[in-house]
């Protein structure tokens, strides 16, 4: 399958070059960005002559480049919000027109598997992230510099707008830490830090912020454990450390035989030094926070609360990781 082609094509002609490679291919999902490389024929040159194949992707799962006017492939999009109505968990949805300006842009899609138990978009995710990757060798983030917005097609060309994703509640999702004095304990505590904690601190809660809200999985756990080393300033031996210490334990081996540290430290070296990251847990993403203020409210001289402990032995993991298998 060759590189990025001009949008004179239709989504039925990229559909039909996919089904060519794979029969089963009958549905695709395609990213939109903005397209301002500073040489367009440069990268016009670059895209007839790249020569993309299946094998050549790590999970030899294809996708390719479209560059054109392609305002009309996002024609709505759709905003899905979890909330509690009637106390019921509900997953409302607003389906809103989208005009974008009539410009080139760049799409890169991939076949996704559609099937009786819905859609999977890992592989189609991973080979977009891929062929994103290999493009930027010659020219940096210059032809995607922007996400536009995402769009699903079938082998026939038809259009539909793919919703948010959405993780729903689990186990660990509802533990909650019922001491009410606690927040204002914190807050009126850190008024009296020094500038530099309260930078550390600072740049350490952006990241846990941004973890709160991050979809894909490996980055969310990602920024939990940025969080953690900013915080303590400094790697794993140093957060186990300071999570003892916060416990008022001198042996640093109490947070991997009480707090599950060694479990969460596994899967930052699994991610970090094999590549290897599968999901984040609601009880594993629950325990990150309760670690992260453990060692806040150490650092700022108040008495311990056991948050990650109280967590550990409530029988919450134990459900949840029941219900998993």
């Amino acid at each position: 399958m060759p590189g990025a082609r001009e949008s004179n094509r239709t989504l039925a002609d990229v559909a039909n070059s996919f089904t060519k490679l794979n029969s089963s291919y009958n549905y695709f999902h395609g990213k939109i960005y903005s397209f301002i490389p500073p040489e367009p024929q440069k990268f016009a040159e670059f895209s007839a002559a790249f020569r993309v194949q299946s094998k050549m992707f790590p999970n030899s799962h294809p996708a390719t480049m479209v560059v054109g006017k392609l305002a009309s492939l996002v024609p709505a999009q759709i905003s899905q919000v979890m909330a509690v109505e009637d106390e019921q968990l509900r997953v409302l949805m607003q389906v809103a027109e989208l005009k974008i300006p009539d410009c080139n842009y760049l799409a890169i899609i991939s076949p996704v598997e559609n099937g009786a138990s819905g859609t999977d978009y890992q592989r189609a995710i991973e080979s977009i992230n891929f062929l994103r990757t290999i493009t930027a060798l010659p020219f940096g983030k210059l032809p995607f510099y922007g996400w536009i917005a995402d769009f699903d097609f079938n082998a026939a060309g038809v259009l539909s707008v793919p919703g948010d994703i959405i993780r729903m509640p689990m186990y660990g999702d509802f533990f909650k830490i019922l001491d009410f004095g606690l927040v204002n304990e914190i807050t009126g505590r850190l008024a009296l830090q020094q500038a530099d904690y309260r930078t550390r601190l600072r740049r350490a809660t952006g990241f846990f912020d941004k973890a709160l809200s991050e979809n894909d999985e490996a980055f969310k756990f990602s920024s939990y454990w940025i969080a953690l080393e900013i915080v303590v300033g400094g790697k794993s031996d140093a957060i186990r450390s300071k999570l003892a210490a916060a416990y008022e334990q001198r042996n640093k081996k109490f947070a991997d035989d009480k707090l599950m540290f060694k479990e969460i430290e596994g899967m930052r070296h699994d991610l970090i030094h094999k590549g290897i990251f599968s999901l984040l847990t609601s009880y594993q993403e629950r325990l990150m926070q309760l670690l992260f203020w453990d060692i806040v409210i150490h650092q700022i001289g108040l008495r311990p609360r056991g948050l990650a402990k109280t967590f550990v032995e409530s029988g919450l993991v134990e459900q949840e990781n029941s219900r998993a298998t």
